[in-house]
């Protein structure tokens, strides 16, 4: 399978918008374990394409790791999930996937088939631990006048850059090192905001000499204090199939307690998830916490 974009590595060219390459017959790129040990983990969703079986199923980008396929749980070998995949070609298959957002695992009904684009899925996906994923994310605090970042629509105190659909920011450095390749050429960007709990797709392009400091023009912040905000209406997860999507009151039994945590209290992704396969909630020694840093971007 490709491996592309992986922490550590780079992106092939992280600067334009072409089709992310494929892995046979799934229609889904996939890397390499970003992590190692007894990490609890699972395939993570880092792009969908509209029309696609996952569109269908609901699946969202950044926030859902793909747990089991069919009762058999993921680990980082690749084989495994294409092997689940292709034996489900044309079939009801049944995915576990736990919501870094919301704190819930669900079950996620798909039809893997070919659907008009590549492969059987219509996804980017990539295994990734679910270890210090609460502090992923890149808040925007302040957006200059006139600056790239004005001009791609980025709101102050609201949105949060993701990642790309090569890799996901765990921090400032990694989206700085995708800008200081990208200046002067577009980089699509996918951007959560807080304000109607939605993703979308962004393009800017970082360049000196539009009046100010840096290249993007924005104030930019990650830490404890701009983590992305739990979720505060009821939720139901999209699809397109008629296949059942849990009611709020199924999801807040799935992980009790995790889903009313605040975000200055929010138990990490791991421990919440293990604590729904125990049926309990995570221990405030499995908390974590710590300043972030920022930069003006």
């Amino acid at each position: 399978f490709p491996r592309v974009g992986l922490r550590g590595e780079r992106p092939t060219d992280p600067c334009l918008n072409s089709s992310s390459r494929q892995a046979p017959g799934l229609g889904a790129a996939m890397g390499g374990a970003q992590s190692g040990g007894a990490d609890v983990g699972g395939f993570r969703v880092f792009k969908v394409n509209a029309g696609s079986p996952a569109a269908e199923a609901g699946l969202e980008v950044f926030f859902d790791f793909i747990i089991e396929i069919n009762g058999t749980p993921m680990d980082a070998d690749q084989a495994t999930f294409a092997q689940k995949i292709i034996e489900a070609a044309n079939t009801r298959a049944k995915m576990t996937v736990f919501n870094i957002r919301t704190q819930v695992t669900r079950d996620v009904f798909i039809n893997p088939r070919k659907w008009g684009g590549a492969g059987l899925l219509g996804a980017v996906v990539r295994y990734d631990s679910l270890s210090n994923v609460d502090n992923q994310g890149i808040r925007v605090l302040e957006v200059f006048e006139n600056s790239p970042a004005e001009e791609a629509g980025l709101a102050p105190l609201k949105d949060f850059l993701l990642g790309t659909a090569e890799v996901m920011f765990r921090d400032l450095d990694e989206l700085a090192e995708i800008v200081t390749l990208c200046q002067d050429k577009q980089i699509q960007l996918f951007v959560y905001n807080s304000d109607t709990e939605a993703i979308r797709e962004v393009n800017i392009t970082p360049r000196h000499g539009w009046g100010g400091e840096g290249v993007l023009g924005a104030d930019i912040r990650t830490g404890m204090l701009h983590r992305i905000p739990a979720p505060r209406r009821p939720f139901h997860f999209a699809s397109a199939t008629g296949y059942p999507t849990p009611t709020q009151a199924q999801a807040q039994a799935a992980v009790p307690a995790a889903v009313a945590a605040v975000a200055s209290r929010a138990p990490t992704a791991a421990s919440a998830y293990l604590a729904a396969l125990q049926g309990g909630a995570p221990s405030a020694d499995e908390e974590d916490g710590g300043e972030g840093g920022g930069c003006d971007g």
